[in-house]
């Protein structure tokens, strides 16, 4: 297929997309064979921290490679950059997608930071994400939970004054390992839903999740949903694994296909439940 924008591949299908986090080499081979298994679309997504880490542009430039030669659609993505200056970056390395995410600033602040980058994406051809809300800590209490959670109030004066591509919110979703199921505010969801004028919803923090919630949040407006720390643990895992079973080989060849298959084929079962599977658990 080829290289395409966010707003383009959220359009592919009733479900909705997986966007998994890319590391390396291995995990981002991972990811398209996951995509190409399901033959379904697929975002490779890459944070602004690991990103910016010394030499990570080639990792970029190897997502973009790759996503240019998948048999199925591809996104190239980065995510929760805070800054204009790693947005532009991500576009002259070739993403196809960038987030910016004025979340942690007052409504105007998001706005205007927003709109900056809306301009320049979109001049490029590049979809943005926006979000609303703080996504929670994993140490924090239910109250302050709630106080970080996207405010209904704020959607559609900020889809109003800007024209991003997808919304992230916050309905008490985490980065990270949840300590105890995690519990979504999907009232909320549905709240925002109506007034988003059909701008798709992302929900972080997908690692932990149960398939009913990722069910009730497809039923809900979510179009896309990012998994990272289930990314990590799959590829370490079978790192640890596959050195356990012979550790005097220490090998560097075998290592890291068994990783990256580890990779593809939990991508593969997450696109498969995101477009299609969801719908057996709706009711």
């Amino acid at each position: 297929m080829a290289l395409v924008t966010l707003k383009e591949i959220l359009k592919e299908h009733d479900g909705a997309v997986g966007a998994f986090s890319t590391y390396d080499l291995f995990s981002a081979q991972g990811i398209i064979q996951g995509g190409e298994e399901s033959g379904l679309p697929v975002i490779l997504m890459i944070g602004h921290g690991p990103l910016n880490q010394p030499g990570n542009d080639y990792v970029g430039q190897i997502m973009v490679q790759l996503a240019r030669e998948a048999t199925v659609p591809a996104c190239v993505f980065l995510d929760h950059s805070k800054d204009y200056a790693t947005c532009m970056r991500a576009m002259k390395l070739g993403f196809s997608a960038v987030m910016i995410d004025g979340s942690h600033l007052p409504l105007e602040e998001n706005i205007a930071i927003t709109n900056k980058v809306t301009e320049a994406a979109h001049a490029l051809g590049v979809s943005v994400e926006a979000e609303l809300g703080a996504l929670a800590g994993l140490e924090d209490g239910e109250e302050a939970k709630k106080a970080k959670m996207t405010d209904p109030a704020h959607v559609e004066e900020f889809l109003g004054k800007t024209s991003v591509d997808a919304l992230a919110v916050s309905i008490g979703n985490a980065h990270g390992l949840y300590k105890g199921e995690p519990k979504l505010d999907f009232e909320r969801l549905s709240t925002i839903e109506k007034i988003s004028h059909g701008v798709p919803l992302v929900l972080h923090g997908g690692t932990g999740l149960t398939p009913e919630q990722f069910a009730r949040g497809v039923q809900r407006g979510i179009k896309k949903i990012n998994i990272g720390t289930e990314v990590k643990t799959t590829y370490i895992g079978a790192f640890i694994d596959t050195h356990e079973k012979n550790v005097s080989a220490y090998d560097m060849v075998g290592i890291p296909q068994a990783c990256k298959n580890a990779v593809a084929a939990m991508v593969r079962d997450k696109l498969e439940f995101f477009a299609r599977g969801y719908r057996d658990l709706i009711v």
